[in-house]
């Protein structure tokens, strides 16, 4: 029996530590912040100028913008994964640019060289300093968010107007995907930064495309198609057949997003989608 009980103690004073060490390193699982800071040069993007925003906490975040947009083309506003920074995106950038239409690449605090440190409420406060910039320049927005930064663009879209909403391999929730990933632990209880797009996308009023991979081992489709389901019309769902959670642009995503956007003017005057 002393020995059981022993076992016993043994095993709680491990568990215990398991939920101390979760709770504390949570905000480096969730915001591995990179600090190094590239230039547009660098990835591809020359064209694209390095503009400053002011956030409603007082942070100076630098981002990469290219403007004007075509006649008649919207600027995407788009919002990177949580080990990434702007620079990551270039690929993503020049397309849409040789595609004639303007990008806002935004940076979170603590990435890339910005200051702060990064929690759900400050990228929430980065994503609506973007977002004031470009409407202050007249620019009709589309917000893609990819991973992590599908949470930031869901919020926005449920708080402001914008022209439509794109979310690369989103989650319903954090808490969600931890809960998934550690079952052994009360994940909800624990979590300080829920990034609940479940419960917030019913608000998204635009057309809405959501594209993910099939082999998506980091977020499970069945993420995006609870998302998809619990959105209102018009909107798209297309998976991304082989794919994981990386490189969804070149493997499918910018056909994907390009087709999307091509047919957006036309769901915007029609009131209806006409996609699959």
């Amino acid at each position: 029996m002393k020995i059981l009980i022993a076992i016993l103690a043994l095993g709680a004073t491990l568990y215990a530590l398991v939920l101390l060490l979760a709770y504390v390193a949570q905000d480096r699982l969730i915001f591995p912040a990179i600090p190094l800071a590239q230039t547009p040069d660098e990835v591809g993007v020359g064209d694209m100028a390095v503009v400053s925003v002011r956030t409603g906490d007082g942070l100076d975040l630098l981002g990469w913008y290219k403007a004007p947009a075509a006649s008649g083309r919207p600027t995407l506003l788009l919002f990177h994964g949580n080990g990434e920074t702007v620079a990551w995106n270039g690929h993503i950038a020049r397309a849409l640019i040789d595609g004639g239409y303007g990008v806002f690449m935004a940076e979170y605090r603590g990435y890339g060289g910005n200051p702060g440190k990064p929690s759900e409420a400050g990228l929430y406060e980065d994503g609506r300093a973007a977002l004031d910039f470009l409407e202050a320049s007249g620019a009709r927005v589309v917000l893609h968010g990819y991973s992590l930064g599908s949470g930031v663009a869901v919020q926005l879209a449920a708080e402001r107007r914008v022209e439509a909403v794109i979310l690369a391999a989103p989650y319903t929730s954090i808490a969600d995907i931890g809960g998934g990933l550690l079952p052994f632990l009360p994940v909800r209880s624990m979590l300080r930064h829920s990034f609940d797009s479940f419960s917030k996308i019913g608000q998204v009023k635009v057309p809405l495309l959501i594209y993910h991979g099939t082999l998506d081992r980091v977020i499970p489709t069945d993420h995006s198609r609870h998302l998809f389901e619990a959105a209102n019309a018009p909107k798209r769902f297309v998976a991304l057949e082989g794919a994981g959670h990386v490189g969804l642009w070149a493997s499918g995503g910018e056909k994907a997003v390009l087709s999307f956007l091509e047919t957006l003017p036309a769901m915007v005057s029609a009131g209806a989608y006409l996609g699959r």
